[in-house]
């Protein structure tokens, strides 16, 4: 061989050991990221009686160093009578992606209970979150809580309560029942589902109606809330009145208009490239958490 071959053999040597080199670096780096952006699930921790709530801890959160992360506590739906903490869709690898500690808890559920007993196993677990979150990474000074559908209207029973001091944010996505009186003026009953939660007495509608304690709070955590197209006019109306309500006594409030969305594709589609609604949550959730 002579020396100019030599030398290039040489040289293409040297070149493939850096390009090899270079390939490992990028997959441990490239592992690190994915890493970093998965869950770690603590399933099934008890935070009141036998009720249960998961925390999921983004991995790579609790370095010596690393600052504690915002928090979102997430109360699923079901009609107040079903549906359990599992119900969670893609939020957990979505909001932990984002790097917030997800926690979705259970409550008691109607008839065995009442909606005021449901408010307790809220603020119980919101509590429970208060005293043990840092062990998973979490800032107990940055808390959200968002629900969707019955866990929407026991987001904002419970910010119009006065029962979220020390909230960032209150997240309702989508349910019509701020104010119950105008719900069954609006539909000329209260219906069977809505009557098996609030009864068939005006006096409980407005007892567990947000709006009701709205008026006399005030002062409440920023809201961002959320409505699908489900029910048009109605849904529509109810929640931007509750919003303009609540707004108009100087609580902090965005709303998002769900025009294409249906009242479970409003949750089951957060965390989706490009969804509009978890745009508007990311937002949000970035400037009360800051």
């Amino acid at each position: 061989m002579g020396a100019a071959a030599y030398f290039r053999a040489q040289n293409y040597t040297v070149l493939k050991r850096i390009f090899v080199s270079l390939v490992a670096v990028g997959t441990m780096f490239f592992m690190v990221a994915v890493q970093a952006n998965a869950a770690k699930l603590h399933d099934g921790i008890r935070y009141s009686g036998n009720l249960k709530l998961d925390v999921y801890e983004p991995e790579g959160g609790r370095g010596l160093f690393a600052r504690k992360k915002p928090v979102v506590i997430y109360i699923h739906g079901g009609g107040w009578a079903k549906g359990d903490r599992k119900r969670v869709y893609k939020m957990p690898q979505w909001l932990t992606s984002k790097g917030y500690v997800f926690v979705a808890m259970d409550y008691r559920k109607v008839p065995s209970t009442s909606i005021d007993g449901q408010v307790r196993d809220v603020t119980e677990a919101v509590s429970w979150a208060r005293k043990n979150i840092r062990k998973y990474g979490g800032d107990p000074n940055r808390m959200v809580l968002m629900g969707h559908s019955a866990g929407a209207h026991l987001s904002a029973l419970i910010a119009a309560q006065g029962k979220a001091k020390g909230l960032r944010g209150i997240i309702p996505n989508d349910v019509q029942a701020y104010d119950l009186l105008a719900y069954a003026t609006k539909r000329g009953s209260i219906g069977s589902m809505f009557g098996l939660a609030f009864t068939d007495e005006p006096k409980n509608w407005m007892r567990w109606s947000p709006a009701t304690y709205a008026r006399q709070t005030k002062r409440m955590p920023p809201h961002l809330i959320l409505y699908s197209s489900s029910q048009g006019e109605r849904r529509r109306s109810i929640s931007i009145g509750y919003a303009n309500l609540i707004k108009g006594l100087g609580t902090q409030t965005e709303i998002f208009h769900g025009t294409a969305y249906r009242h479970g594709a409003i949750a089951a589609r957060l965390g989706r490239p490009g969804d509009a609604a978890s745009a508007a949550i990311e937002r949000f959730l970035k400037k009360v958490t800051r």
